[in-house]
Formats: structure tokens, sequence, C-alpha cells
């Protein structure tokens, strides 16, 4: 008699548990028996809706029955209400429990608003909203229009696609002088990408005579003024802000004080056994549709190795691409982690590691870079994906391969980031991220900042 298959359960419908899926498929051919629970019938990429309310149509969506049976895989509609650990099984709200061998937990981020009086763009389902601000600026019932980003832990770009997009579509409907700007507690604009993308989408915003307020932290709209943690103010009649998220809380495992999954480099869930997470509802500070599918194929890896699938699995090793949609021709960046002078001290957009620019850094030049859903999204046609997987262009160097430490650099500079703004509880929640890498220890340096922060918060 064969062994059973390992029974793997994905938790999720995005972009990290379709990239898990994929990417297990792709590693331990046949091997396992996958089930996925997701809550909705098809998969919309979020990245692309800020466009919609511009004038471009809704990213085409991707059926979750058909990619199931394409990729044999068991799927349930549903939302997980529960993890029992010592049973080994995931409980829906609906339906009997699901037996697993290997978990992946890939159930994203709740969004919440928080600039007071701002309208708050979530992502496909605040596309229509967009448009209000819109139609009161071009009819002349509202005369100034901000875009603000509210935390360096905002994905921010979405922000800048919306302040292009509006200063462009306004021109269209005969407003002469537009008056856009950002406020954003970067100190430039798009700062993780490293200086050469700043400069760029600087000159992007300065030929469309949009201002940028940077390094300002929006907190709320009151009487024609947005106010900042500073103490100062910017004129403003309408203000669209970006959501900032918050975590599952999923009963059953552990989670820290805003509800997200600690993991680690492997993306196994801290104190957990065969219990991994992806994506946004995961403790790591940066939450970006590129980074939850590395996360989701670091723990396929993780899960073929534990099969015995593949001999080594990959840790996370963060590429941050991406890809500013302008109503015209995009601009695509692409960083990696520079090395410094000491793996601690390494820093982003250092040097070679970083390129921006108007052709493509990586084929397909999907939005959401995944090694194996760009090109599923990209073709429509799944059975290629193990021979030809996303690949780089070759314009920047590739990530290095010695030691896991990427992750954890780029989680220390976004506690940094926090702290810089005054943001000294995020700052304190990226440094909760950067532990979870490491096993629980902190380099000496972080964990006096960890000390002074706590002060602050």
């Amino acid at each position: 008699m064969s062994p059973a298959r390992p029974q793997v359960v994905v938790i999720g419908g995005g972009v990290a548990a379709l990239e898990a899926v994929l990417a297990l498929r792709a590693l331990a051919g046949t091997r396992p028996a996958i089930t996925m629970l997701a809550p909705e019938p098809a998969f919309s990429p979020p990245a692309v809706s800020v466009a919609t309310p511009f004038g471009f149509g809704p990213p085409p969506s991707l059926p979750l029955e058909p990619f199931a049976a394409q990729h044999e895989v068991q799927l349930q509609r549903g939302f997980l209400s529960e993890v029992d650990r010592v049973a080994r099984t995931a409980v829906p709200m609906a339906g009997e429990p699901i037996p697993y061998d290997h978990l992946l937990v890939a159930v994203g981020a709740r969004r919440r608003a928080t600039v007071r009086g701002a309208l708050t763009f979530r992502g496909p389902g605040d596309a229509e909203a967009v448009e209000r601000p819109l139609d009161d600026l071009a009819s002349g019932r509202a005369r100034r229009l901000a875009i603000a980003v509210p935390s360096t832990a905002t994905w921010s770009l979405p922000a800048y696609e919306l302040a292009i997009m509006a200063a462009t579509e306004l021109r269209s409907r005969g407003v002469d002088a537009p008056d856009v700007c950002v406020v954003t507690p970067e100190a430039y604009p798009l700062e993780v990408f490293g200086e050469a993308a700043g400069q760029a989408i600087a000159e992007l915003l300065g030929a469309r005579r949009i201002t940028l307020h940077a390094g300002r932290t929006p907190t709320a709209l009151v009487d024609g003024e947005l106010r900042t943690r500073d103490g100062s103010s910017i004129p403003a009649d309408r203000v669209i802000a970006l959501a900032e998220a918050v975590g599952p809380f999923v009963p059953g495992l552990p989670y820290d004080a805003l509800g997200f999954l600690p993991t680690d480099a492997h993306a196994l869930i801290s104190g957990c056994v065969d219990v991994y997470a992806a994506g946004d509802a995961t403790a790591f500070p940066l939450r970006q549709g590129g980074l939850a599918a590395q996360q989701a194929d670091a723990a396929a890896e993780s899960i073929a190795h534990r099969m015995g699938a593949i001999a080594e699995a990959q840790p996370f090793r963060p590429v941050l691409r991406g890809v500013l949609l302008t109503g015209g021709a995009p601009l695509y960046l692409r960083t990696v982690v520079g090395k410094g002078e000491a793996p601690i001290a390494r820093r982003l957009g250092t040097g070679p590691s970083s390129a921006v620019g108007g052709r493509a850094l990586w084929w397909p030049p999907a939005k959401v870079a995944g090694r194996y859903l760009a090109p599923l999204m990209a073709t429509a046609r799944p059975i290629a994906l193990t021979s030809a997987p996303l690949q780089d262009l070759g314009h920047v160097a590739s990530p290095t391969t010695e030691g896991d430490e990427d992750a954890l650099a780029l989680a220390l500079m976004l506690a940094d980031e926090d702290a810089r703004c005054g943001d000294y509880r995020q700052a304190l929640y990226a440094l909760g991220a950067a532990r979870a890498l490491t096993g629980g220890a902190l380099p000496e340096a972080y964990a006096a900042k960890q000390r002074d922060w706590i002060t602050r918060a």
C-alpha cells in the first residue's frame, strides 16, 4: 500500500495563497494533496485598482474553480475561524474542520482608516468613491486635493499613482492648474526604493505640478486643513488617504499586539510546528504584493523540504519590485538589500542594487511580481509555469545568496524609519518582526533602541 499523501491546507484566496499553490506544484509536483479555503470565488488583483477611477478598466479576475481544477486543488469557499494545533485542523466558520499535515495561513489583513475626515482608499471596493473628490474639484466645489500616506509602514506607491493620475484627469476635465499634493512621512518619495527612485518620482510630480510634503505624517482633515503629527497643517479641501493594516487575530495562533502573525525567515509561525504564514497577515513590517509572493515561495520551499521533495529550503530574501502607474508609460522600480560595512548595517537603495526607469526590469512585467503568479496572470497558460517563471532581466544585481539576513535588515531599516518619524509604537512592532526572524534576539544596538522607544511610545 502506498503511503498517504501529505495534506497541505492553504487558507486564503489572494496573492500569497495562489503563489503558494503554484510554488508547491512546481517544487513537489502532485506529491501533496492541497486543499484551499478561500472566501471569494475569484482573485481580483488589488494593485491595479488604483487606476479604475481614472477611466481604466478593472483588472481581470482569475476564477478560482478552474484554477483549482488545473492544479488538482480541492477548493472550499469560506472563512477561517480558528486553528486547532493539537488536533492539527483548520476550522472554518461553517463546515467541518480540515485536517492538515502542513498549514499555510494567507488570510491577508484588515484595512482601517487612520486619517480622520479623509476618504480612505483600501483597494478595489473604494475605486468608485475616489471619483467623488475628483468631481468636486472639477466642478469647483473644492480647490485643493491632498493624497495622504499615514505611516512609513504603509506601502506608499498607490499614493503617488493617485496623485499623478488625479492631476492628469483634472486637467483633462478643464481644471487649468489643479492643486494636488502628496503628504508623506517618508524623507523622499518611495524611500524604500532608494534615492534614485525618489528623485525620478519627485521629477514626475514636479512635471505635473504636484506639491510634495515629505517628512510629515498626516493625522486629520479639519476645517480645510490637513493636520500633521508635528503640529503643522497643509491647506486641503479633500483628502484621499491610504489605509493602515491591522492583523487577522487568528484564534489558536500566536500574534502580536496588532494581530499579525510572527514568522521566521522560512515563513514558519513562531512557536508552531508545520504552520506557516505569508503575505499581509504576517508581522513583517512592509506589506506589498511582491513581498507576499516571496514569503509564499519561502513557505512552499519549507513545506516541500519537510516532505522530502527538495534537498534544501531557501529563506525569504526580499526583492522589492514596483510598477508606478502614471496614466501613460509606467515607471519600473526594483531594489535588493545591499551590503554595508557590517551585515546589520545593510540598507536598501545603494549602488547597483537599485534600478528605476521606463523599461521593464523583470518579465513578465506584472504589477504583482510573483515568481509563478505573474506568468499565470500574464499568459493564462498555467501548464508552462515550471519552465518559465518570472525572471529578472539583469538590469541590477541579484540578491545575495550568503546568509539569511536580508529580511532582518529590511525590518530593522523600517523600524529606524518609523522612529525617525516619531512613530515609536510602529517602530516597536517592526522590531517584533525582526525578533521573529532571529528567533527572539535583537542586535545589541537595536535592543538599546527598543528600550529607548518603549519609553517614548
